[in-house]
């Protein structure tokens, strides 16, 4: 994965990848046969650098250690790759159908860039619900982000190494990563901050893809939710394989896809009407949270997938933007009757906020998701401690006495005036 200008019409200069060896004193040079833009839109833009996957051809049944990519056959390379190789044995093959296992699930996460707001006790929801609905591992990319969200970050490394993993992050254009200038650079140039997202995608679907069947690319606001008697994603990748294709753009005829796609529904706020649950705390963010639009978004319009690593072979966050054409179909879209992908945040058209229909499917979760997060949050200190919540009240009260006896007082010199 590397970083070229991405001027529309424009040659790509001839590469070549010098190949390294194990107990080889001179590199294999092979010519890059191949460049997939992994973001095709925006073309032309100067001062851009795509992100663009590079092809060589490797000999049977060899692995390199190490790739240079250079301009010619024998210049001195500048940079050196380490290649990550960890195949799976043949008994545990990505996608092999077997009724004694569960399909293997992965979760990718963009760099959290929330420096200055405390997403910490929407994230662990989140992560609680992500491994009730299946997930084997979510990997998060390292970017300066609040206190609290590092510490429940830490805490699961420390705790569940096999289920969280933070990796580092650098950026494409050589931005530094510091806290506050990367906020800053980020937010003040989306287009960059788009085409930068692309690496993370693409760098966590390669060094998982034979760990796992399926990998989706998702936010810590997004949940692909099975419906109906439906509670995980093994079953719900079951059922997508028999449904039909929403509006049928894939041929009836196949029987692989690339992913497996679900249209998006947004759950705002509505932070002037009161929650819903009232047996539980409003810290329960998507528990709480359970009036949505009644408009699902087209198949094409912030769609989430769940994609399958024996197919493809470039992600945007949206779709696959390449995959093995020859071996399988498109994505397919799943039947809202069937699956929904749950967006916890405000659509960008305001109108869609007019009628909110209640759709409670998360309560299926409830007892389970409600004890897990609230475990969470006791272990990290989360929670006030009884003393705590008694000096709270009492600085309620005394807070509330102070108002009252303020207004008494504006009420009794009205009167005297």
């Amino acid at each position: 994965m590397i970083n070229e200008r991405g001027f529309k019409g424009t040659e790509y200069p001839t590469t070549y990848c010098q190949m390294w060896f194990k107990e080889q004193t001179k590199p294999l040079i092979v010519r890059v046969h191949e460049h997939k833009v992994v973001w095709k839109w925006g073309a032309g833009s100067p001062g851009y650098y795509f992100p663009t996957l590079m092809s060589c051809a490797v000999p049977k049944g060899k692995v390199p250690d190490m790739i240079s990519l250079v301009s010619g056959p024998c210049d001195k390379a500048t940079n050196l790759l380490k290649v990550v190789y960890e195949p799976q044995q043949l008994e545990d093959a990505p996608n092999v159908s077997s009724e004694d296992r569960s399909l293997r699930f992965a979760i990718c996460v963009k760099a959290l860039d929330f420096l200055y707001d405390d997403m910490s006790w929407r994230l662990i929801e989140w992560l609680e619900l992500m491994r009730l609905l299946g997930t084997s591992k979510v990997i998060f990319y390292s970017s300066p982000m609040h206190a609290n969200i590092s510490r429940v970050l830490q805490h699961y490394m420390e705790e569940s190494p096999d289920f969280v993993e933070l990796r580092p992050l650098s950026l494409g254009r050589g931005e530094p990563n510091l806290p506050h200038f990367h906020h800053y650079i980020m937010a003040s140039n989306y287009f960059n901050t788009i085409l930068n997202e692309m690496i993370p995608y693409n760098d966590c679907f390669y060094r998982n893809m034979y760990r796992f069947d399926y990998i989706g690319v998702f936010d810590i606001d997004e949940v692909i939710m099975p419906l109906g008697n439906v509670t995980n994603w093994t079953d719900l990748v079951t059922l997508a394989r028999t449904v039909p294709d929403y509006l049928g753009y894939t041929s009836e005829s196949c029987q692989d896809w690339v992913s497996f796609c679900f249209r998006n529904v947004y759950y705002p706020r509505y932070a002037d009407q009161p929650k819903y649950f009232r047996q539980l705390p409003s810290f329960f963010y998507m528990l709480q949270h359970v009036k949505r639009t009644a408009l699902h978004c087209n198949r094409f319009d912030a769609a989430k997938c769940l994609h399958s690593t024996r197919y493809a072979v470039g992600l945007h966050n949206h779709f696959a933007i390449h995959w093995t054409n020859e071996a399988s179909c498109a994505a397919k879209s799943v039947p809202i009757e069937y699956a929904q992908m749950q967006h916890y945040r405000e659509p960008d058209n305001k109108t869609w906020l007019l009628d909110p229909v209640v759709d409670d499917n998360i309560w299926r979760f409830q007892p389970q998701l409600q004890d897990r997060t609230l475990a969470k949050y006791k272990k990290l200190g989360f929670l006030p401690s009884l003393s705590e919540l008694t000096a709270l009240k009492e600085q309620q009260r005394k807070a509330d006495e102070m108002l009252l006896q303020k207004l008494v007082g504006v009420q009794q010199s009205n009167i005297a005036a």
